[in-house]
């Protein structure tokens, strides 16, 4: 999906400095684990790391942002992450308010057109009330041996006219529709800020992983029965 002037609604990009430096190969060596599943295609640049993952699991670390490109920068003796990275769901989730919202001027517009017909309907039965109205001939032998309906009498004609003043009050609703509209924009703004963090928070931890690991153990192992 590459819409340049409104990608950045399900965009996000942005750098990470590593501390210390780390050449280009100890970095993506880091990321092998975030990007090393089944369902994710790599392609290695010089540079450069391009990941698309088709079908990502739940637990995916990266299932939100399912594609993207991560280049290296070597600047002054000092190592840069860049990151590019795109998310389909947060395109779906800011699409969804769209169709329900849709869905309601729809019916709006259904609402719009019955309460045409009933006023048609009632303008048509005033203007028959002006005159005076007589019961319809009995059904004629002839008639009722062809199978042709008997005809309408004030009474049922009476009844007729309430029922559809009646179904004139029923309307397609259309406050739900724009409840899960209001729901879907909820959640997209909460998921737009709050995935680009926990995105950033998944690479810093990927990066720094040796490091800390690398920190906590001890500079020489000591064997039994050697003293320091």
């Amino acid at each position: 999906m590459n819409l340049p002037f409104i990608d950045w609604a399900w965009r996000t990009r942005g750098a990470i400095a590593i501390d210390p430096p780390l050449t280009t190969e100890e970095t993506f060596a880091r990321l092998k684990p975030l990007v090393d599943e089944d369902s994710t295609r790599c392609d290695y640049g010089d540079n450069t790391l391009t990941y698309v993952k088709g079908n990502p699991a739940a637990q995916d670390r990266l299932a939100t942002f399912s594609r993207g490109v991560f280049a290296v920068e070597q600047q002054g003796g000092l190592t840069r992450l860049l990151y590019d990275v795109k998310s389909n769901a947060l395109a779906l989730v800011l699409l969804a308010p769209l169709f329900f919202v849709g869905f309601a001027q729809i019916a709006v517009a259904i609402n719009h057109w019955e309460d045409r017909k009933a006023e048609a309907v009632e303008a048509k039965g005033e203007k028959a009330g002006d005159e005076e109205e007589k019961e319809p001939a009995p059904h004629h032998w002839i008639d009722e041996a062809l199978g042709a309906p008997a005809p309408e009498t004030l009474e049922q004609k009476k009844a007729r006219m309430e029922q559809e003043g009646e179904q004139k009050k029923e309307k397609l609703p259309t406050t739900p529709s724009y409840v899960l509209a209001g729901l879907f924009v909820a959640l997209y703004l909460l998921g737009r800020f709050l995935e680009p963090y926990l995105f950033r928070r998944t690479l810093r931890r990927a990066l720094d992983l040796e490091l800390a690991e690398t920190a906590d153990s001890p500079a020489e192992t000591l064997e039994p029965g050697h003293a320091g």
